[in-house]
């Protein structure tokens, strides 16, 4: 299933609401529930996220106000990591367990995204002449992600589906993941040029900046 932002059951946020996602494009499958735990704990640690995740298929997490992440513009958190899902502890908090929807796959609802080639810059979107390999990719990714490539039909070089990244920030593979509902942090594409951009980036983990950026509607 091809999906682009986790659609939870809080009044508070509108199915219109914009919002922005990074996607970690090389952690291998096995360290994202980690990676997402760890920046859990760091959220809630410092008080920038509440504990507890709302109900619904694909949870996320409260922004507290005066908080960095307030600071942004952002009113919630989703943390996404490949083949697991949130659910309650026993202490007041939350984990991640094995099972859930996640496939790590950001895209629109209705698949349409135009990506380029890593090695030509050939555009390529799912219907273009050429395009089976990229469609074989997306649905190989679900179950072996490591074997989960794309033949260009310009230059005829196979690459990994995660070295795919979409011109129009509209599509990106990876098994961590952060959903950040409230706006289009456009800034957040500028190369490092935006200080503030760059200080988000960091505190979510980000340290060198390369996530791919995905613009999406909660």
């Amino acid at each position: 299933m091809l999906y682009d932002a986790p659609r939870g059951g809080s009044p508070s946020l509108l199915m219109s609401d914009a919002t922005t996602i990074l996607v970690d494009t090389e952690l291998e499958r096995d360290d994202a529930a980690a990676a997402a735990m760890a920046l859990y704990r760091r959220l809630v640690g410092d008080g920038s996220i509440g504990a507890l995740p709302t109900h619904g298929a694909d949870p996320y997490f409260p922004v507290i106000e005066g908080s960095f992440l307030a600071g942004s513009g952002v009113r919630a958190i989703g943390l996404h990591a490949s083949a697991h899902r949130w659910r309650e502890d026993d202490t007041g908090g939350a984990m991640l367990i094995e099972g859930g929807r996640e496939n790590g796959i950001f895209c629109p609802y209705d698949g349409s995204f135009r990506i380029r080639c890593p090695e030509c810059d050939q555009p390529l979107a799912p219907g273009d002449e050429g395009s089976e390999a990229l469609e074989e990719a997306l649905a190989i990714w679900c179950e072996s992600p490591d074997s989960a490539y794309v033949a260009c039909p310009a230059c005829a070089n196979w690459t990994p589906l995660t070295q795919w990244r979409s011109p129009t920030h509209d599509f990106a593979v990876g098994h961590f993941a952060i959903t950040l509902y409230g706006s289009h942090l456009h800034a957040l594409t500028g190369g490092g040029d935006d200080h503030a951009a760059t200080l988000l980036r960091h505190r979510l983990g980000d340290l060198a900046s390369d996530y791919a950026v995905v613009f999406a509607r909660a």
